[in-house]
C-alpha cells in the first residue's frame, strides 16, 4: 500500500515542485498543464460518481468552464497584460449553471433526473470553481510571484492528511484501538488521527514561517504573522478534514471506494479534496492582507 501510494505520488510532487520553482514562463506554464490535466480528470472522476441524466454533456460543460476560467486567469499573465482580460468569473459560472439547467429540461422531471441536475451543478461549483482559486493565487500578481504562498498552502494541508493517516494507522493498531470520527462516511478517519493531522498541519506551517519566510511572503515582505500562520496550520486542518468527507460522502454514495484508479492514491479528486474549501478561504485571506 505505501509502495503503491509512493510510486504515484512520488512524480505528482516531483511535478508539482518544478511547476512552483522553475523560472517564468516555464514554471507557470507547467502549471497551466497541470492544472487543466487535473481538471479534466477530477471532472471526468466526479460525474462518473455522479452519474448525472445527459452526463456527457453535462460533463463536458463543466470542463469548458473549468478550462475557460482558467484560460481567463492565466493568458494575461503571459502576454503582460492585466490580470483580469475581460469576462468575469461570476458570468462564466452563470453560463455553465443555465446550460446544465437547458440540458434537464430534455429530460423527463423525475426526482431522480431534477436530483441529478442540481447535484451536477453542485459539483461544477464544488470542484471546477473552488480549485480555480489556486491558479487566480498562482496569477494574482505581475509585480512579485506568489507561487512560494500557494506552495505553503498546499504544503500544510497535505501535511494534516500525511499527519492524519500517520497517526490513525498507529493508533489503530495499539490496544483498544482508536475513536472513528465519521463512520458512516469515512470508517477509518480517527479523532486521534485528526489530532495527529493538526499537529502535524500547525508545525509545518510555523516551521516554514520561521524557516522559509519565503513562503508566506511576496516580493520580499511577510504578509503573515506567526499567529496567522499558526492558525491557518490548524484551519487547514480542520477545513481540509470537511472538503475531504464532502468527497468521500459522493463517493460512498456512488459505492465506490476511490473516486479513480492511481495506485496507492485512488483518484484526482482523493488527492485535491482536502483544498476544496480551503483555496476559496486562503485566497480570501491573501486578498485581504495585500488590500
Amino acid at each position: 500500500m505505501l509502495t503503491d501510494r509512493l510510486k504515484s505520488s512520488i512524480p505528482l510532487i516531483i511535478l508539482i515542485c518544478l511547476a512552483f520553482f522553475l523560472p517564468f514562463p516555464y514554471g507557470h506554464g507547467l502549471f497551466v498543464i497541470m492544472a487543466l490535466a487535473m481538471l479534466w480528470l477530477a471532472c471526468h472522476e466526479m460525474f462518473e460518481l455522479l452519474d448525472p441524466p445527459k452526463k456527457p454533456i453535462i460533463k463536458a460543460i463543466a470542463i469548458l468552464y473549468g478550462t475557460i476560467t482558467i484560460a481567463t486567469i492565466s493568458i494575461p499573465h503571459f502576454i503582460n497584460k492585466a490580470p483580469i482580460i475581460g469576462i468575469p468569473d461570476s458570468l462564466v459560472l452563470a453560463l455553465a449553471v443555465l446550460a446544465v439547467f437547458t440540458i434537464s429540461l430534455k429530460v423527463e422531471p423525475t426526482k431522480a433526473n431534477v436530483n441529478g441536475s442540481l447535484a451536477a451543478i453542485g459539483a461544477i461549483v464544488a470542484f471546477p470553481w473552488t480549485l480555480a482559486f489556486i491558479p487566480r493565487l498562482v496569477f494574482l500578481t505581475t509585480t512579485g510571484d506568489t507561487r512560494p504562498l500557494v506552495f505553503y498552502m498546499i504544503l500544510v494541508t497535505k501535511i494534516a492528511d500525511a499527519g492524519a493517516y500517520a497517526a490513525g494507522t498507529w493508533t489503530a493498531k495499539r490496544p483498544g484501538r482508536n475513536h472513528k470520527l465519521s463512520p458512516l462516511i469515512s470508517p477509518k478517519k480517527s479523532w486521534e488521527g485528526f489530532i495527529g493531522g493538526t499537529i502535524s498541519s500547525a508545525v509545518t506551517a510555523l516551521a516554514c514561517y520561521l524557516i522559509f519566510p519565503a513562503t508566506v511572503s511576496l516580493s520580499g515582505t511577510k504578509i503573515f504573522t506567526w499567529m496567522e500562520a499558526l492558525a491557518f496550520g490548524i484551519l487547514a486542518s480542520v477545513i481540509g478534514l470537511i472538503g475531504d468527507l464532502a468527497e468521500s460522502s459522493i463517493k460512498r454514495s456512488a459505492k465506490a471506494k476511490d473516486s479513480g484508479a492511481l495506485p496507492g492514491i485512488g483518484g484526482i479528486l482523493d488527492t485535491l479534496d482536502s483544498l476544496l474549501f480551503v483555496s476559496p478561504l486562503f485566497y480570501a485571506f491573501v486578498q485581504y492582507k495585500l488590500n
